[in-house]
């Protein structure tokens, strides 16, 4: 099995099609077998995709039997990870409907934006943030 450096975006799209060219498949078959659509394999075999999701690069890897792993000296196993992992806090603040300007009925983005990070990301803000 070769083993093969990911430094830039665009060595993926490369990687992904030498194998694509390796094993005969045209993008049609790739995009069907994988999940995607061809314009995003065109796009990623030209290192135009740079935004690609995760789980789409992995779907168009696991269709040509590639792997994408992580290396280095510093990398604990996935079970060391979860069981190191700190517990979001979460802080309690006013629901997205007390965030209404009373005197228009508009929403304000701030107060709004705020709770989202706190209450459905589970970021802990400094007290002068809130």
């Amino acid at each position: 099995m070769d083993t093969m450096p990911i430094s830039a975006p665009r060595q993926a799209g490369i990687y992904v099609r030498r194998s694509r060219e390796a094993q005969g498949l045209t993008r049609a078959q790739l995009a069907a077998m994988s999940g995607v659509s061809e314009r995003l394999l065109a796009s990623l075999e030209l290192g135009d995709a740079t935004g690609i999701r995760l789980d789409k690069l992995l779907a168009v890897f696991d269709a040509l039997g590639l792997s994408l792993a992580a290396q280095g000296e510093k990398i604990a196993s996935p079970a060391a990870v979860v069981s190191s992992a700190p517990t979001p806090q979460r802080s309690v603040v006013a629901p997205v409907s007390s965030c209404r300007n009373r005197e228009f009925g508009l929403l304000d983005y701030g107060v709004a934006l705020r709770d989202f990070i706190v209450n459905d990301i589970g970021i802990v803000l400094p007290e002068e943030a809130i």
